[in-house]
């Protein structure tokens, strides 16, 4: 197979504070305090050498203490051969540079599972720069893969953009 590479990425996210955080605004005292939750949609697409793919999941992320989360994702692609399925554990780190504008940084761990194929091991980073305006969220940013090994894959790296919307309630 040839290398993956990730078209465009989307999430939709819907970021739910605790009763503790008092009230719905993402402003920069809630949106990333100790104990709110984040449940993401992702939709996009990809290919892989001649397969096109349509990418679909989902996420969950928790804050454990303010600025700091960690998660869990799952995505599906379909629509090509083989079928592919990732579990995601992650973790980001929102720098507090304003109220409005967070830059990020994180790390990953994802298991690929590939349809008559062995499973590889990925580990990465993401980083990007976050955007809140009252109930909004905007994030922008890279993530980068590197796979365990080369027996599935033409390349051990892989990079790409990734895009978040979040609505807080």
């Amino acid at each position: 197979m040839k290398k993956i590479i990730l078209i465009l990425v989307m999430s939709i996210g819907l970021y739910a504070g605790t009763l503790s955080s008092g009230g719905s605004s993402l402003g920069t005292s809630k949106a990333f305090s100790k104990s709110n939750v984040s449940l993401g949609i992702l939709l996009g697409s990809s290919s892989i050498g001649t397969q096109n793919y349509t990418v679909a999941g989902v996420s969950i992320n928790y804050f454990i203490i303010d600025d700091l989360s960690v998660g869990l994702g799952y995505e599906s692609w379909f629509n090509g051969n083989p079928s592919i399925q990732k579990l995601t554990l992650e973790s980001t780190y929102y720098i507090p540079a304003s109220e409005e504008v967070r830059p990020y940084i994180g790390g990953l761990y994802r298991r690929v599972l590939i349809s008559g194929l062995p499973d590889v091991n990925a580990y990465g980073y993401r980083a990007g720069v976050a955007f809140i305006k009252d109930n909004i969220l905007v994030s922008v940013g890279m993530v980068q893969e590197k796979y365990e090994t080369q027996g599935n894959l033409s390349s051990d790296t892989q990079s790409y953009a990734e895009i978040v919307f979040g609505i807080g309630f």
